[in-house]
């Protein structure tokens, strides 16, 4: 048994963390329990995976069994003690875990670490996010590893059913927060109508920045951006895609990155954290272009070249073999089994 705990209550980084470690346990046929609130959305994405099992409170009660130890949940401390591993997604948790520190594993979503005093196991899902780490607490006492997320192939889209067309087709996806760069994205999209470029970009997501987004695209008078709003399941419009672009001005990973790149899509992204570990120092070999932070020409100037056919298909069939060779969801299990041997 594995089991996991987050306090979490949104979508996003976690809960898709969640879902992946789910899958790629149930690889290696590990039972996967998790504790998180009761509310969190992804309890819904949990349920059908066959090896996971749910315990969902409260989170004023999640608390209260943290600082008892599960003296009222006498099960759950059972499955704690005989556990093979604790995945924890939030470093408060930590000082709740001393007694079973040599089988716990503080991940690290952000890209900062906080409460780093503490002998558990950071693990990092970037390597600039642990070398960032090593070098400010060059004397820490934990065990640091970096695991990266791990993607599953499409299994109910065939993924070459993607149809031509005579305009790049480009789609963006996420939080309409400051972080995320969009601005950025609307000005290159600017820059792309002014030179008469035949591309249309879709933007799917919501947030506190929407109404500020849709005032600078009337603004600009952008024909060629659209807001598309949330949409429960973006594998379908992968499909309906030629390029996926992320502006982001921060990014510790970006799972999305990768699900859209194993649907077959290049990808022009800012030289975030996630990025760089992904298409490392050789990115168009391993399906994408990689732009400075807050840089709207070169998002223009990568999107423009990405209109030359023959290097867009390089493009595309080199991001989804990049994620299928150093991304899957066999090579997340495979460390994740390490991991479990060298604690036992």
């Amino acid at each position: 048994m594995i089991v996991s705990i987050t306090l979490d209550r949104k979508e996003g980084g976690i809960a898709n963390s969640l879902i992946s470690y789910s899958k790629a346990l149930q690889l290696i046929d590990e039972e996967h329990l998790v504790l998180l609130p009761k509310n969190a959305p992804v309890i819904k994405a949990l349920e059908p995976i066959g090896n996971v099992k749910i315990l969902a409170v409260n989170k004023t009660v999640l608390y209260f069994h943290l600082c008892t130890k599960f003296l009222f949940k006498p099960w759950f401390a059972k499955e704690l003690n005989f556990s093979k591993w604790i995945f924890l997604h939030n470093s408060k948790l930590v000082k709740h875990f001393k007694h079973l520190s040599n089988k716990v594993g503080l991940i690290n979503h952000s890209g900062k670490l906080r409460n780093i005093v503490h002998n558990a196991c950071n693990i990092f899902i970037t390597s600039a996010g642990l070398n960032r780490f090593l070098a400010k607490n060059p004397q820490n006492n934990s065990r640091n590893l970096v695991i990266c997320h791990g993607f599953a192939e499409p299994t109910s889209i065939d993924i070459n059913s993607r149809q031509d067309s005579d305009c790049l087709r480009v789609m963006s996806a996420g939080r309409f927060i400051e972080k995320k760069g969009f601005e950025d994205l609307i000005n290159a999209a600017y820059l792309l109508e002014q030179q008469n470029v035949k591309v249309q970009i879709k933007l799917y997501g919501d947030g506190v920045l929407r109404e500020k987004l849709e005032q600078k695209i009337e603004t600009l008078g952008l024909k060629n951006l659209t807001l598309m709003g949330w949409h429960t399941s973006l594998e379908e419009e992968y499909l309906k895609h030629d390029v996926f672009c992320v502006p982001s001005l921060q990014e510790p990973f970006g799972l999305i990155i990768g699900e859209a790149m194993m649907s077959g899509l290049a990808v022009v992204s800012t030289k975030t954290d996630g990025a760089l570990e992904i298409f490392g120092d050789m990115p168009e070999q391993r399906g994408g272009i990689l732009v400075d932070l807050s840089a709207p020409e070169q998002l223009a100037k990568a999107i423009v070249k990405i209109q030359d056919m023959k290097f867009k298909d390089e493009l595309s069939e080199n991001a989804q073999k990049n994620i299928k060779i150093n991304f899957s969801l066999e090579k997340l299990s495979l460390s994740i089994k390490n991991l479990i041997k060298d604690a036992i």
